[in-house]
């Protein structure tokens, strides 16, 4: 396993893509959904951060809090 997670450390691409995935994480998990969508330029570029943040399901915020998911 260690030979493994070093292999992957010493690859460029992958610290770039771990990069990308964590300002894609950063943003949607800053921003509600409903207000990221009303913007005009974060809008169009919300469904390709959700992909890049590895949210392909597309999991919605909910619109009354987290105690409202579990019922």
């Amino acid at each position: 396993m260690e030979m493994l997670s070093g292999w992957f450390e010493s690859q460029s691409w992958f610290s770039m893509a771990c990069v990308v995935v964590t300002v894609a994480s950063s943003v949607t998990l800053t921003l509600k959904d409903e207000y990221a969508e009303k913007m005009p330029i974060l809008g169009k570029l919300w469904p390709i951060l959700n992909w890049l943040s590895l949210n392909v399901f597309h999991n919605k915020n909910s619109p009354k809090g987290m105690e409202e998911e579990g019922k």
